[in-house]
């Protein structure tokens, strides 16, 4: 016989406490299919952005504030990563954009503040 159970708040919440400090990366493909450092954005000033989202609230947690990548390369974004590293590092999640953001060359891509949520059922 199978049995299937949840999770309290209380464990939710404690581990989406481990995530509110982490960097924040671009994928122009999913990375769990195309390999998480094999889809990641590079060139022209992209980065990795260290985030910090708020408490958790509701099984879910929030970005505290805008988060914008400058002098970015051209590019589709399909993809917010975080990462425990500014470099290097283990991929922790990813968010599926809705549709794919082309990008031009030198100009910026941003994530309003409130605008990516983590969460977990």
């Amino acid at each position: 016989m199978a049995a299937q159970g949840l999770f309290s708040d209380y464990r939710i919440n404690l581990w989406l406490a481990d995530l509110t400090t982490l960097w924040l990366g671009l994928a122009f493909d999913d990375p769990n299919i195309a390999g998480a450092y094999a889809s990641e954005v590079f060139g022209g000033s992209y980065a990795r952005i260290k985030v910090v989202f708020g408490d958790p609230d509701g099984r879910a947690i929030f970005n505290t504030s805008d988060i914008t990548w400058t002098g970015m390369p051209a590019t589709r974004v399909t993809h917010v990563v975080g990462w425990n590293a500014q470099y290097n590092g283990d991929m922790e999640y990813s968010v599926p954009l809705p549709q794919a953001q082309p990008v031009l060359a030198g100009k910026k891509f941003s994530v309003p503040s409130a605008a990516l949520a983590i969460s977990l059922p």
